[in-house]
């Protein structure tokens, strides 16, 4: 069976980091990858690198967990760090993936560096699970990847950029993020020694229904797609029962959620006992929504 290691290549050691991250939230998008290439029945592990020492500390989880193949997630701050573990994972005998927003907008960049054997482009749990599938067959060479949707990858002095894959359309269906695989508690008593409270983040919707000029295509791709009420609202009920969590950090474009479906959610938690409230990213035109960062709502 073909073991991956996730790699989460963000240091808070290193000073650019900590200055801009004093709260880091842990990496929910590899989480995903795991959860659902765990349940299609491969072997997986996590690198986060948030807590450690610097990339060298990367060699001890390559040491430890031997993989064969190593899915490092990019973006344009972390391009650095991801291509010297790259490096790294390539000079120990794994095949290097790279995923993530930086390489989803710039597929052929990252697939022509030396390090880096495939590029999984946009939504990648089915793409990266697929990858595995295809390694549990037999070694990976350049012939099979060429009707691969959603990957990149070099064939001698040539780039290749294969079509996208499409997206699932059933969100309720995804399993859940695989937290079991990271230090989750060093992440909530991080946030209570620097906010004073705990946050999480979780996430109901994926891709987007605007066509900004200033934002390159994300890696979900543009439509909304959304959980429902009642599958989001389980998710907290579970994490609220496995953590003390004083609020949850909802990553979607708040301003662009159905008023009613925020109502939906709100009556849900209220109904199982969860109502956790919630934070959105960045600041809100809507103030007066269910559950929005006012603990005394509940």
């Amino acid at each position: 069976m073909t073991r991956a290691l996730l790699v989460h290549p963000v240091f808070l050691a290193d000073e650019a980091f900590a200055s801009e991250a004093g709260s880091p939230y842990f990496p929910l998008g590899i989480l995903y990858l795991a959860g659902y290439a765990r349940e299609h029945g491969h072997q997986i592990d996590v690198f986060d690198g948030t807590f450690s020492d610097g990339v060298e500390s990367f060699d001890a989880a390559m040491a430890s967990t031997q993989p064969d193949v190593v899915a490092i997630s990019v973006v344009i701050a972390t391009e650095s760090s991801a291509l010297q573990i790259a490096e790294r994972a390539k000079t120990a005998g794994a095949a290097t993936v790279l995923g993530g927003p930086d390489p989803t907008a710039s597929p052929g960049v990252y697939a022509a560096h030396p390090a880096v054997d495939l590029v999984v482009h946009h939504e990648g749990e089915q793409t990266f699970t697929r990858l595995l599938d295809l390694a549990d067959d037999g070694p990976l060479t350049i012939a099979r990847f060429h009707g691969e949707p959603g990957i990149a990858f070099a064939d001698g002095g040539t780039v290749i950029i294969n079509p996208n894959r499409p997206p699932i359309a059933d969100l309720d269906a995804l399993p859940r993020p695989a937290r079991d695989l990271i230090d989750m508690e060093t992440y909530l008593e991080h946030w209570r020694l620097t906010k004073g409270y705990t946050s999480m983040p979780i996430s109901s919707t994926r891709g987007c229904v605007s066509n900004c000029q200033w934002c390159a295509e994300g890696v979900h791709g543009h439509g909304l797609r959304q959980r429902s009420p009642e599958s989001l609202a389980a998710e907290v009920a579970e994490l609220a029962d496995a953590f003390d969590i004083d609020r949850l950090r909802l990553i979607d474009d708040v301003d662009a959620l159905d008023r009613s479906w925020l109502e939906s959610w709100a009556d849900e938690l209220r109904a199982i006992g969860a109502a956790v409230p919630y934070e959105a990213l960045s600041e809100l035109t809507r103030t007066d929504l269910p559950l929005l960062d006012v603990a005394d709502s509940l």
